[in-house]
């Protein structure tokens, strides 16, 4: 055991009080869990000689016998009561201690709501309410020890490097100095002033002034920025470049759009690192990460976002923002903000796991946190004590209440519908609701949210106008969700024309709104946010029942909708290959366009003009009829030579070990079809993009 002992902890003597003594870490050591090297009572060890603190040794408490062990356990509970009261601790759930540890720093415990307690040292915050947990946080001696976070602690003592692959998610043994990754001052203005503009109004997890002012701050010398401010800053820099697009980068700071984002992304991963994001208990590390996520949506695939959605949930839960802080002793601008956060970051993780085609997460039942005010930030400020007057109508605050007002009514309803844990859209297909009662509920939804929100929308009002159009379009999806041929438990069922009608309306609906968001003027510094919603069972079904419209006028105008939505999605797909979703949504566009073209010809009307990405797939087919290429307005626009760009065998649905005949099933009028759909739409999700993504 001997020679165990000593490699372990550092000691190589043989005299026995020598080797005592070296055999345990001093406490700074000991509280950061590293290699303590002390030898000699006199000299600290290199760890604190190198943070410049004092290097104290505490010898160990003796070893408890074996027959210690097994009777004390009946007086544990009286001891605990014993060591809180002499700890400064009292049973009053609301009181608030403030305590120094023995390195001198001060912390706090916050309060107790519940089971639950919130530790608070330095604006950092951990939640404990694992009975465990919150019984040993009393024994320990200072605030670090519960925390368990380094990330800022003024050493470069934490853990050892991993692999740069998983960069975001690891800890480094040194910090890495970002000062040259940061971009110029006059270029952190623009990309914050991007950010405020573009990206802030629909998330709105941040305080704009109190941001601004620390912006400001570490601007006059990044060298000595903190590491959760750089990691907010990186981040920032991140999404707002995204929300930007390449004419207006390359025009505003003289780089391209893919270049200077590679490097700020490579600056926002080594942030991370410095700020230890797996073990912080930093709010601002938590948005900073929060911001990311919705940055990675242009470079990363839909499953890794929602697997580190996760990680971004675990975070919230250790820091407590899932409790309310109003009754944890938090200020009151604390509470607000971080109410901000929570609800943000469950419409993220929410969004990911439909991407992915998965449940939401299940949440513990101990969440309390209230919604965040209708209040703007100039109504905040850090210094308040009285909480600020929420506003009766509209604020800054509009797009993400709306989206938190339906999130809301979606798991209200599912929960008074379905008992097991099947997600919050389960309901609109189940048979536990007959569809009469699913419209009523829509309709109370809609009342609710024109009432509350869109009555007072001013469309020419740029975020007034992205909340109508979001709104709308979750309504209608909503709808199309409840009448969807995936509804009916026969696959053989055939659904009436008349309930095809009232689908087809709302994919109508939803791919309006869809191209409004794509090429609406009032809208384009919000379409990084946008085109992420990709309407594609409204466009599967369209397709498929477009054989059995007889209005003319109706279907001219599906196909140029179809053309310009999906012609801006090929565009954002860069230069990655088709999926087999692709493949086959690409198939049926094509085999509907040529049953268009026939009926025309067969009822002696005009076709309308082809849409430039339909002749594009037509001539990738080879199959242009006569007809087709006697028509002069079939020219290859720029979405179609990115696809005629590409070699022959990378367009070819063989790669999948698909043939274009396996797509028999492109009708989409029942369930059993959808089957098939629904697998195509799964795998479509998984697949990954690259850096050229938005970046074009």
């Amino acid at each position: 055991m001997a020679s165990l002992n000593g490699p372990l902890h550092g000691g190589r003597t043989t005299d026995s009080s020598s080797k005592q003594s070296a055999s345990f870490a001093c406490v700074v050591c000991h509280n950061r869990k590293v290699k303590c090297d002390r030898q000699d009572p006199s000299t600290p060890c290199s760890n604190c000689a190198k943070a410049n603190v004092e290097c104290i040794y505490r010898a160990p408490p003796p070893p408890r016998r074996k027959r210690d062990r097994e009777t004390n356990g009946s007086v544990s509970q009286e001891r605990g009561k014993y060591v809180r009261r002499s700890a400064g601790f009292d049973e009053n759930p609301s009181a608030i201690r403030h305590h120094r540890s023995a390195e001198g720093d001060q912390w706090t415990e916050a309060g107790k709501s519940g089971s639950g307690r919130m530790i608070m040292k330095d604006g950092n915050s951990i939640y404990l309410d694992n009975n465990l947990w919150t019984s040993v946080s009393n024994e320990l001696p200072n605030a670090a020890d519960v925390l368990g976070d380094e990330s800022d602690n003024g050493t470069d003592n934490f853990a050892q490097d991993v692999s740069d692959e998983y960069a975001i998610l690891s800890t480094s043994a040194t910090r890495d100095i970002l000062t040259e990754l940061h971009p110029s001052p006059l270029n952190i203005f623009k990309l914050w002033q991007a950010f405020l503009e573009n990206v802030n109004p629909l998330t709105k997890i941040i305080h704009a002034p109190t941001v601004q002012q620390q912006i400001l701050d570490a601007m006059s010398d990044l060298g000595k920025v903190s590491r959760e401010i750089e990691a907010l800053m990186f981040a920032i820099y991140c999404i707002a470049l995204v929300s930007l697009q390449a004419e207006d980068v390359e025009k505003s700071f003289g780089e391209s759009k893919k270049a200077l984002l590679s490097k700020c992304r490579q600056g926002a991963q080594l942030a991370f690192k410095n700020a230890s994001l797996l073990r912080t208990s930093s709010s601002v590390v938590l948005q900073a990460f929060m911001l990311y996520l919705l940055c990675m949506r242009s470079f990363s695939d839909p499953h890794t976002i929602w697997t580190l959605c996760g990680i971004a949930v675990r975070i919230a839960q250790r820091i407590g923002i899932h409790r309310d802080g109003s009754a944890h002793g938090l200020s009151i601008f604390e509470t607000e903000m971080r109410r901000r956060i929570w609800f943000q970051l469950m419409i993220i993780d929410a969004t990911s796991a439909q991407f992915c085609g998965v449940a939401s997460t299940p949440l513990p039942a101990t969440i309390d946190v209230k919604p965040p005010m209708n209040a703007n930030d100039s109504d905040l400020d850090p210094r308040m004590t009285e909480p600020a007057y929420e506003k009766p109508g509209l604020t800054e605050m509009m797009f993400v209440l709306a989206r938190s007002a339906f999130g809301k009514w979606l798991l209200r309803v599912s929960n008074q519908v379905e008992s097991s844990n099947t997600g919050p859209w389960a309901f609109l297909s189940s048979s536990l609701m007959s569809l009469k009662d699913k419209d009523k509920t829509i309709d109370e939804l809609e009342a609710h949210l024109e009432d509350r929100f869109l009555q007072h929308c001013d469309k020419s009002i740029p975020l007034h106008m992205a909340t109508t159009m979001m709104t709308r379009s979750a309504i209608h999806y909503t709808r199309l969700m409840a009448h969807h041929p995936r509804q009916y438990q026969d696959p053989n069922t055939r659904i009436s024309q008349a309930e095809k009608n009232v689908i087809f309306e709302n994919c109508l609906k939803m791919t309006e709104y869809a191209d409004s968001a794509q090429n609406n003027p009032v809208v384009r510094k919000y379409s990084w946010h946008m085109v992420n919603h990709m309407p594609w069972d409204a466009i599967i079904f369209m397709l498929s029942e477009m054989r059995h419209r007889t209005d003319s006028e109706e279907k001219s105008k599906v196909w140029q909708l179809i053309g310009n939505v999906y012609s801006g999605h090929i565009k954002t797909m860069g230069k990655n290959g088709p999926t087999p979703l692709h493949m086959a949504i690409q198939n049926l566009i094509v085999k509907a366009w040529r049953t268009y073209i026939e009926e025309c010809n067969l009822n002696h009307r005009t076709p309308t003009l082809c849409p430039t990405i339909v002749a594009s797939l037509l001539a990738s087919a080879g199959g242009i009829s006569s007809t087709q290429q006697e028509d002069e307005n079939f020219p290859a626009g720029d979405h179609g030579a990115e696809l005629q760009d590409q070699p022959r065998h990378d367009r070819s649905s063989s790669q999948f070990g698909l043939e274009a005949e396996n797509f028999g099933f492109l009708l989409g009028d029942s369930p059993q079809d959808w089957n098939e759909w629904d697998n195509l739409l799964s795998n479509f999700q998984g697949s990954f993009t690259d850096d050229a993504t938005y970046l074009s």
